[in-house]
């Protein structure tokens, strides 16, 4: 493990810092509010300020939501660990004699170390979500009702994004035609006009990965004494 617990602790609650001020510094979901009802000629912040402020809100904890997930997507691969347990395959049928045994002993070694592997790689996943989730719902100032509903949203983004996060990570600058935070944000967008607000959504999301991997990029840049 190329990190220790503390290591770990303290980029954790980093990741959680920058992301908030990488979304924030630049006003990454107002611009993107702007652009839209600029170049649809749709009502802006001038128009409705206090709907605006709702879905300037709404639209940001989307946003979250779509970073934090590109962020537990990266992590194993950051911390350079593997919990991916593959299908058995079929055994095949053991040599006799000296070369026989020794494959023996070989499959049962490579087996000790996965499992061993798998069973170190959880821990220091779960450490370092508990440090960025418990960084996060206190840099917004969560009580227990807003984490428990921003968890069961995040579930939700995992579970309807199952298999969409592959194919698009690697084509990180094609925008996505659906899934949770395309459908959410064009319906809290403009409702109105779904097929063109999921493409502004889907442009969106492009950037909301890329500054999830700048903070991960960031935050694991160079070792430090901790």
């Amino acid at each position: 493990m190329p990190y220790r617990p503390r290591e770990l602790v303290v980029r954790a609650r980093e990741a959680a810092g920058v992301l908030l001020a990488t979304l924030d510094r630049n006003e990454m979901v107002a611009r993107f509010l702007d652009i839209y009802a600029a170049e649809n000629r749709r009502p802006g912040r001038a128009d409705h300020p206090a709907f605006y402020r709702e879905q300037l809100q709404t639209v940001r904890r989307e946003a979250i939501l779509a970073a934090v997930l590109r962020i537990e997507a990266a992590l194993p691969a950051r911390l350079k660990v593997s919990v991916t347990v593959r299908g058995a395959k079929r055994p095949q049928k053991a040599k006799k004699g000296k070369k026989g045994k020794k494959a023996k002993k070989l499959a049962r070694t490579k087996a000790r170390k996965q499992t061993g592997s798998l069973e170190l790689a959880i821990p220091f996943l779960d450490l370092f979500r508990e440090e960025f989730f418990v960084a996060l719902g206190q840099s917004l100032d969560w009580s227990d009702a807003d984490a428990q509903e921003f968890w069961h949203d995040l579930e939700l983004y995992e579970n309807l994004s199952a298999g969409e996060s592959l194919r698009h990570s690697a084509r990180p600058t094609r925008a996505p035609a659906s899934g949770p935070f395309v459908d959410r944000v064009a319906l809290l967008l403009d409702p109105s006009l779904m097929e063109q607000a999921r493409r502004a959504a889907g442009k969106f999301q492009v950037e909301i990965n890329s500054a999830a991997d700048r903070v991960l990029r960031k935050v694991f840049s160079r070792r430090r004494a901790n």
